[in-house]
């Protein structure tokens, strides 16, 4: 809008929208002659503010030109509420014919002195209009500044603010809140995140925040299955392959602006560990940061079984979920799965006429050899391709998915995050701790309301035989598993000791 208005800049330091980077220009680097003047000159103005220049995040010259009025208006982005605007009349041939005005309202508004030297602060989230009534351009020192906490608190935030100082020539490329070196073009891999799973844990909507952050570019498609169903086993080199998976994500275009990122949100990539980590591997020439969305086991089995036995949603939804359990009870299904597991062999420590665990047994078990061979048996040969419909009582053993994933890769990729605590907490709570994780700037949520959640009966009502016999058999899965982000991931015992 500057430009549309015939606003000319000299530009000393200016930061990306979330102040992630603050770029020095070459004319106000002290290692350059005329750089080292204009700090000598623009030093006194900070005096008098008593700040440093490591605060500044932005700094300029504005010229206005003759006749022309900015109407009233107010700055926004997320840059505006972190900082301190200054305004500084360098050049006026008639300050009486300039006409500034600043006030938290339209009718409210008041005119500020706008003599050469009169440093005022002003808050540009507030309404504020300006005329230049007189035949000259009018030039103003503007400046921003943050408080030295924000940049510690950029720190705890895992996303510290980088101060980069730009060569003479250099070319910038931009969006509407991120800024780019040339130079960086290509440097950012992709995809820059994977979330895992569990099904019906809140997968979707953790994706969903995600996307509204203004640095991340949506996938093709959310669930893009190029790692499992869409898998092209026809392609015979691993660059083809390559080329396919990240054709899921955007990434060619992508490639002028790294600081952008990209990811999908595919569920059953957590329980196909088998097929996803070696494609992982082949495919991506990085680690992507990881998510894994868990939940209680029973409730997230229940609403998988909902889930794929309605009739509600998109032709695609139905067909991707599969018609095997359509004509099934929710007893039916889940008995099937407990068969396949004792079956593979998982499950020894299982009385199947008392229904109950053996304690002592799953302890022995548990990590075992042994257990990881039943539990290769199992994933190689009860994950079909192209459907929902298995495995609702595996998915909720979340030990022993995650336990392959955190082998093959650095735990400090992973963030857990269960969906209690997203409702508990609240949808900002997860898209700050999801930010962190991808080490962007925290943003607030346009949007925060549930997505891909639905409303069901409850189909284990009046079934406290099944709901008993759910719990007994999860109970030291649970166990297991906070266990597991205890002693891998560092997480809180007193939070994870009993998931």
């Amino acid at each position: 809008s500057h430009d549309a208005w015939g606003i000319r800049k000299v530009v000393l330091v200016f930061c990306d929208d979330f102040l992630s980077t603050v770029y020095t220009l070459p004319w106000y680097q002290r290692k350059r002659t005329h750089g080292n003047a204009l700090n000598r000159a623009v030093q006194p103005i900070l005096d008098l503010l008593g700040i440093d220049q490591s605060q500044l995040v932005r700094c300029l010259f504005a010229g206005l030109p003759p006749g022309v009025t900015i109407p009233v208006h107010h700055d926004t982005g997320e840059w505006v509420k972190f900082t301190h605007r200054v305004h500084v009349p360098i050049i006026l041939s008639d300050p009486d014919r300039v006409i500034f005005r600043c006030g938290p309202t339209e009718d409210l508004l008041e005119r500020i002195d706008c003599a050469p030297g009169h440093v005022f602060e002003m808050n540009n989230q507030a309404k504020h209009a300006v005329s230049n009534c007189s035949a000259e351009y009018r030039v103003h020192l503007i400046l921003d500044y943050v408080d030295p906490s924000f940049f510690e608190a950029r720190e705890r935030e895992n996303c510290p603010t980088r101060r980069v100082s730009l060569e003479p020539g250099e070319v910038l490329t931009q969006t509407r809140r991120s800024i780019d070196r040339a130079l960086d073009a290509g440097k950012r891999r992709h995809p820059s995140f994977l979330v895992l799973g569990a099904q019906k844990a809140g997968t979707t909507s953790l994706y969903e925040y995600l996307n509204q952050h203004p640095w991340v570019v949506r996938a093709r498609r959310r669930e893009t299955h190029c790692l499992d169903w869409r898998w092209d086993g026809a392609l015979s080199s691993t660059e083809e392959r390559r080329r396919h998976c990240l054709g899921f994500y955007h990434a060619e275009g992508m490639g002028r602006y790294p600081s952008l990122i990209t990811g999908d949100s595919t569920p059953s990539y957590l329980l196909d560990y088998y097929r996803v980590i070696p494609r992982v591997k082949e495919c991506f020439e990085h680690v992507p940061a990881m998510f894994v969305m868990v939940r209680d086991p029973i409730a997230r089995a229940v609403s998988h079984y909902a889930m794929v036995t309605s009739d509600d949603g998109t032709p695609e939804q139905l067909a991707t979920r599969g018609v095997e359990w359509r004509n099934k009870t929710i007893e039916e299904v889940f008995e099937e799965d407990l068969g396949n597991m004792i079956e593979d062999g998982l499950l020894p420590y299982w009385d199947a006429e008392r229904r109950t665990v053996d304690a002592a047994a799953f302890e022995e078990f548990a990590n075992s050899r042994e257990e990881d061979e039943a539990w290769e048996r199992y994933v190689t040969s009860r994950i079909p391709l192209n459907t929902g419909s298995y495995s609702p009582l595996a998915r909720g053993m979340y030990a022993l998915q995650c336990r392959r994933w955190f082998r093959s890769f650095p735990t400090s990729k992973f963030l857990v995050m269960r969906l209690e605590d997203m409702k508990a907490k609240g949808s900002q709570w997860a898209a700050d701790e999801a930010a962190s994780h991808l080490g962007l700037p925290k943003f607030v949520l346009p949007d925060s309301g549930k997505r891909n959640s639905r409303e069901y009966g409850d189909p284990l009502g009046g079934k406290g035989e099944l709901r008993g016999w759910l719990e007994r058999l999860f109970k030291p899965h649970n166990e297991r598993f906070g266990r597991l982000v205890v002693e891998e991931l560092g997480y809180d015992g007193g939070e994870w000791g009993d998931p």
